[in-house]
């Protein structure tokens, strides 16, 4: 997947798809105080880097820059299944 093809499964999950953190995602939010919306936020207008294919997940790997809507820095970890259908949200920091 190259960054526009992703960008463009961010921009369909965010609409139609699902969103799912993980565990260890759900504790890093927690602690950080990030919540769902600063999540879409950076997905919909974040930088996307590091994307590679994992054969063990079965899944597009990538990481995700930017700001949340206050303007913070974050980034965080996701993974991309079943063909832009679903995210899977592996940590935040």
């Amino acid at each position: 997947m190259t960054e526009d093809e992703v960008k463009k499964c961010f921009r369909k999950i965010v609409k139609y798809g699902c969103i799912q953190p993980s565990k260890h995602c759900r504790e890093r939010m927690l602690e950080r105080q990030i919540n769902m919306d600063d999540i879409l936020y950076v997905l919909l207008w974040g930088i996307v880097t590091d994307i590679e294919y994992s054969k063990d997940h079965n899944s597009w790997q990538c990481k995700v820059q930017g700001k949340d809507i206050d303007g913070e820095s974050l980034v965080f970890a996701a993974g991309i299944y079943e063909d832009c259908q679903a995210v899977r949200c592996i940590t935040v920091y």
